[in-house]
């Protein structure tokens, strides 16, 4: 609602020229479901959004995928009363189905498998431009790394082709996993009665936490994962040899919304030492309290919500020289305390925080 009240003018945050989904659009398993389930999950979805959509057109409304989105099936499926009644729990498997049918949606620009890249100029007429840069994380973390040169040269080729664009000024990368997290992905999933805050317990130690080690030997969707990390590595090694300055990096996959600050102070370096995660849209989850002036999150303060994070969005608001950042309650429209009184940040073209 409060996102289409921004883009006809009835919310004070001003309207937007572009629309991202990060991913896990569909849950829990994508559109790989019976064929005459889909008009009606795709309606569900997107039906809140027909008015922006409509009035941007596909080639402004892009989506990547999610995990959930590439899943086949369940690896536990439990039925009771002969059939009646049935759970399924954690999904898992590759399958492209899904994907091909959120690709052939009209309202949207998907971007599966292979890196793309979206530019826009920043104003009329102005000389200056932003670049997004879509990778799709999923399919990686669900294959072999030998699969994987295709879309990392993909990606390499394209911040290549960037040195020949001196216009483009921004350049933010766009993925479903962010690089870093301090919610449940990251490790902050136990919610300590004493700190009233999210503690954190390795999801990758098969002696301390048994459960989400074997999910992660199934599917690495965890950051201390080790395909995880060798993905990062990659997409970092990539990034850091073209010399592109990539000042954001944005992400859902984690329930919550959060600003990070993960480089050293007075460090310049291509890869973004800023990580934007934007996954509160749907269903909240626990991430970890702020801890400024380098870790910002919408964790709730009421001790009875153990953490969760408050539901939302982010905005980004692009000019020459800087870029605004502000994180919006789905509830009420409010913009967010994420921390130390800070509901807006803003960062210049190095990716640093302006004090």
């Amino acid at each position: 609602m409060y996102l289409t009240n921004m883009y006809t003018g009835q919310h004070d945050a001003g309207s937007f020229q572009v629309l991202i989904f990060l991913g896990n659009n569909f849950m829990p398993m994508g559109l790989n479901v019976p064929p005459g389930d889909v008009p009606g999950k795709v309606s569900t979805i997107a039906d809140p959004f027909k008015v922006p959509m409509a009035g941007l057109g596909a080639r402004n409304v892009h989506a990547i995928p999610g995990n959930h989105d590439y899943y086949a099936r369940y690896a536990i499926e439990k039925s009771a009363f002969f059939g009646l009644f049935k759970t399924e729990e954690m999904p898992i498997g590759l399958t492209g189905r899904g994907n091909d049918r959120e690709a052939a949606l009209d309202f949207w620009s998907y971007h599966a498998g292979l890196p793309a890249e979206a530019t826009y100029p920043l104003g009329e007429n102005s000389p200056d431009s932003v670049q997004f840069i879509f990778f799709d994380t999923a399919l990686p973390l669900r294959t072999p790394s030998s699969l994987w040169t295709p879309a990392l040269d993909s990606l390499r080729h394209i911040l290549q082709a960037d040195h020949a664009r001196p216009g483009i000024v921004w350049h933010l990368l766009c993925t479903h996993h962010p690089f870093a997290t301090v919610g449940v992905h990251g490790g902050y999933s136990l919610w300590d009665e004493e700190t009233n805050d999210a503690a954190y317990v390795t999801p990758c130690d098969r002696d301390s936490n048994a459960l989400a080690w074997f999910k992660n030997l199934l599917d690495p969707e965890d950051v201390c994962a080790d395909r995880y990390r060798q993905l990062v590595d990659s997409l970092k090694q990539i990034i850091n040899a073209s010399g592109i300055m990539i000042q954001a990096a944005i992400a859902g996959h984690d329930g919550s919304m959060q600003f990070l600050l993960t480089g050293e102070d007075g460090v310049r370096q291509p890869f973004p030492s800023l990580q934007i995660v934007s996954g509160a849209g749907s269903v909240p989850t626990m991430v970890r309290s702020p801890r400024p002036p380098r870790i910002y999150t919408s964790a709730e303060h009421d001790p009875l919500k153990k953490g969760e994070s408050a539901p939302g969005f982010a905005q980004i608001f692009l000019a020459a020289d800087r870029m605004r950042v502000v994180f919006y309650n789905a509830d009420n429209g409010d913009r967010i305390d994420m921390g130390d009184g800070k509901k807006e940040f803003w960062i210049d073209r190095d990716g640093r925080l302006i004090p």
